[in-house]
């Protein structure tokens, strides 16, 4: 399963698609829920934005991670801060399930379910293990691509994000990758 994935995975030269975060917290009675799109490229781009219920936007481009929150832009030099190092690692590799034959962060596991592959990260490292719980991707086997990420934190509060449209290997303009 690993290195169909794997396969699929270096076969992606660019992926979009529009995405539904829930976030489920044990002290609110509701759920979250988020909208928004993504866009993502082989050369270490990615740009994940919030349009709805509000505006966030999160850029990893050349080493460098922006952050824009309504008018205000944050810059992140994602080499000099291990945590964002590992942020925009794992955000990039779930998008396409990279990397899960030679993870450094976390212990793999995999499993089918219904027809769809299941892969079980477990955190290896110290901040890792402060953040997460468990990752699972959720991959379409027919594709091999991922169709869910569930992250469920320490405290037991998870969010899920589900991926639709996806569209691989079409022609992203460059200027996605940059925050105004």
């Amino acid at each position: 399963m690993i290195a169909r994935i794997d396969r699929a995975a270096a076969s992606i030269k660019t992926a979009t698609c529009t995405f539904v975060q829930t976030k489920t917290m044990s002290f609110l009675n509701d759920k979250m829920v988020s909208r928004g799109h993504m866009y993502y490229t082989s050369a270490g781009q990615l740009r994940w934005e919030y349009t709805s219920p509000y505006s966030y936007i999160f850029v990893v481009n050349n080493g460098r991670v922006t952050m824009k929150s309504g008018k205000r832009t944050t810059q992140v030099n994602a080499s000099s801060s291990s945590v964002f190092q590992s942020i925009a690692r794992i955000m990039m590799s779930s998008v396409t399930g990279k990397s899960l034959s030679n993870n450094r962060d976390f212990k793999v596991g995999m499993y089918l379910d219904g027809g769809n592959y299941v892969a079980q990260l477990t955190p290896k490292t110290g901040k890792m293990k402060k953040m997460f719980k468990l990752i699972s991707l959720h991959f379409n086997a027919a594709r091999s691509m991922v169709s869910r990420v569930v992250m469920t934190e320490r405290n037991g509060d998870n969010t899920i994000i589900d991926l639709k449209h996806v569209k691989t290997n079409s022609y992203i303009n460059g200027s996605v990758f940059t925050v105004r």
